[in-house]
């Protein structure tokens, strides 16, 4: 992608579990029809290991849209980092180019998500994380916490409850540092860990995205290239669930009245949970105690 710092890199070989990806077709991708059957089986495959790869999912012309889109909007934090693990989270704004129905409710993968976390899922998190050249691997760990024992042995006899959707604005690549991904730890507790299968590096295409349940083992991989790369990511949750995890000091949502207005109103419900729905009552409660009493009961007498 031209305008992030450093060379291009090939993809190169990677190391795949190619028991879990499913590929459309160009014309698969821009139709309207949905493919069932390719549905159901990234359901199932996702079940079982814990990650999808989904290739081929978004267009050329929307992926350069948000990629240009993102170079100007986020330019401040493309030019460096302070952080020692040259990693830093930013929430991503649903505003202009990202705030799209292909983006968070597209319409090839967002039945995969509704068909695990169901209908009524909400977007839990609009983010981006940026890894820089010389970026080590990422700590290992699960996305969520544990909701019931610390040691998961009841979450993992639950169905998912949470996942990740990584839209990558480079390559992800062995060189640029792909998510690497422990495939069935998600089903299993923090003493059964050992026993998960091995470390898998789905090399992940600007243009295809990975989901992965929160639960699984996983870790960002090291970006040993001189090129800068972003990633967008988003999190979706079952809609009694919430994890703020990581965003103790930033919304995991962003969107303003003015953006919020601009989503068709059937994707609404994803994000209104983020709109505080007793602010209007706070306000109206705070202007009636400075008025005088006098006032009050005449506006109630002409109101009524």
């Amino acid at each position: 992608m031209d305008g992030f710092v450093g060379d291009d890199v090939g993809t190169g070989s990677a190391l795949e579990c190619g028991q879990s990806s499913i590929r459309f077709t160009d014309s698969e991708r821009d139709s309207h029809e949905l493919p069932a059957e390719k549905i159901a089986q990234g359901v199932a495959l996702f079940k079982a290991h814990g990650y999808l790869k989904v290739e081929n999912v978004f267009d050329p012309v929307t992926m350069e849209a948000w990629q240009r889109h993102y170079r100007v909007r986020y330019r401040d934090q493309l030019v460096g980092t302070s952080q020692e693990d040259k990693r830093p989270l930013y929430t991503v704004d649903i505003e202009g180019p990202f705030n799209s129905v292909k983006l968070y409710a597209n319409p090839k993968v967002f039945p995969i998500v509704k068909a695990i976390l169901g209908d009524n899922c909400i977007l839990g998190a609009l983010s981006t994380v940026i890894s820089f050249p010389g970026a080590p691997d990422q700590f290992v760990h699960r996305d969520s916490q544990a909701i019931f024992t610390e040691d998961y042995s009841v979450d993992v006899t639950i169905p998912a409850y949470a996942m990740t959707m990584l839209v990558p604005l480079v390559d992800c690549t062995l060189e640029t540092g792909c998510t690497k991904v422990r495939p069935g730890t998600h089903l299993l507790t923090k003493h059964q860990e050992l026993s998960g299968g091995e470390w898998v590096d789905p090399e992940v295409s600007v243009g295809s995205i990975l989901l992965t349940d929160s639960r699984v083992i996983h870790r960002g991989g090291a970006n040993k290239s001189n090129r800068v790369r972003p990633i967008v990511y988003l999190t979706y949750h079952r809609k009694w669930y919430r994890d703020f995890w990581g965003y103790e000091h930033r919304p995991p949502v962003n969107v303003s009245a003015r953006e919020f207005e601009n989503i068709p109103q059937q994707y609404r419900p994803l994000v209104a949970w983020t709109i505080d729905p007793y602010k209007k009552y706070r306000f109206q409660a705070s202007v009636k105690k400075m008025l005088p009493a006098p006032l009050l009961k005449f506006i109630k007498r002409i109101s009524s």
